[in-house]
């Protein structure tokens, strides 16, 4: 899928979007830039710790936003003392 791209006066290059679409990115997104031998090499980059990119998915974020929902509406437990305070309210 290779693409002839111009630079423009401010040195700036657009990717395509079919590109985009096909390595996962958008606009906003960064990428990391390296040369090698005479190749430019542009890599894409989330500036979030890997180990912590589940928290980030669509799926994960559509549960945090219902969460926050049932906060709103009050749909939550009362406090408890104790563990087996809120053991015994889950049992019943």
């Amino acid at each position: 899928m290779p693409a002839v791209m111009k630079i423009s006066p401010q040195g700036q290059i657009r990717i395509p979007i079919k590109i985009m679409n096909a390595l996962g990115i958008t606009k906003g997104d960064y990428v990391e830039v390296d040369v090698k031998d005479s190749d430019i090499i542009l890599k894409p980059r989330k500036l979030i710790d890997p180990s912590q990119g589940w928290y980030w998915t669509k799926e994960w974020q559509k549960v945090e936003t219902s969460v926050d929902d049932e906060i709103t509406e009050g749909h939550v437990s009362p406090k408890f003392k104790t563990a087996e305070e809120g053991l015994k309210w889950l049992k019943k």
